[in-house]
């Protein structure tokens, strides 16, 4: 079981994964969550999707004084050395934006594994009807206010301690 590791959710503005309005992060260090951390970005490029506010309510008067993705990496990019892992309910999405944030930024980084909470939940969990953050969510009977980066990372934190007991 990894002990130490980072939750992490994105909410994006549009369809182009460089485009983070809202990043949540969860902290877990022996087990425990010990840290819990949000913000606002300014995404890049800067327009939403119609889609995609109804999905999160982010709207772009929200994040016009929000801070740019590298002023956000510079505070944070220190926690993921000291992890062991990156966890994020459908991790491929979450570390797909990381990534395209990181290289419109022109940021090098070394970042440590990813662990999926859905693809753990589909292998351990293969009766429930379907595996979405709130399905799983529901099952391990976690509170969610889904689409709220800092709720959703916490919930996969929760959901990376409970399957692994499984």
């Amino acid at each position: 079981m990894i002990n130490n590791f980072i939750a992490i959710d994105f909410e994006t503005a549009n369809k182009y994964r460089s485009s983070a309005c809202s990043m949540g992060l969860v902290i877990v260090n022996n087990g425990l969550i010990t840290r819990e951390w949000e913000t606002l970005i300014k995404p890049q490029p800067f327009f939403f999707s119609h889609w995609s506010t109804a999905i999160h309510g982010i709207t772009p008067d929200k994040v016009m004084d929000a801070p740019m993705f590298e002023e956000v990496w510079s505070r944070i990019d220190s926690w993921f050395v000291k992890c062991d892992a990156i966890v994020a309910h459908n991790a491929p999405f979450d570390m797909s934006v990381l990534h395209a944030c990181l290289e419109k930024a022109q940021i090098a980084s070394h970042l440590p594994e990813s662990i999926c909470t859905y693809r753990l939940a589909r292998k351990k969990l293969p009766f429930l009807r379907n595996h979405k953050l709130n399905t799983v969510s529901e099952y391990f009977q976690i509170p969610l206010n889904h689409h709220d980066a800092l709720s959703d990372a916490r919930a996969a934190a929760k959901l990376m301690l409970r399957l692994s007991e499984i």
